[in-house]
C-alpha cells in the first residue's frame, strides 16, 4: 500500500490511499481520499471518499487537488 500527501493542513494532512500494483481493496475500491476539515483546535474531522474506476479518481483529484500530479 502506498500513501501519498495531497495536501498540508495544521493538524493533519489529506492522504490518497493506493494499494500495490495488482491488488485492490476490500469492496472493489482502487483507491481511497482521507480529507480532514478543521473542527476545533484540537481536532478535524475526517471524511473519506472511496473510488472504483481510474477516471472518477482522477476527475475528483482534478477538480479538488488540481496541484497534485499522480501517475
Amino acid at each position: 500500500m502506498k500513501t501519498y500527501v495531497l495536501e498540508e493542513n495544521v493538524l493533519t494532512d489529506d492522504l490518497l490511499i493506493v494499494p500495490d500494483e495488482g491488488k485492490i481493496f476490500d469492496g472493489g475500491y482502487i483507491a481511497i481520499i482521507k480529507i480532514y476539515v478543521f473542527q476545533s483546535s484540537w481536532s478535524d474531522r475526517e471524511t473519506i471518499k472511496r473510488f472504483r474506476s481510474e477516471k472518477s479518481l482522477n476527475k475528483y483529484l482534478q477538480k479538488n487537488y488540481s496541484e497534485f500530479e499522480f501517475y
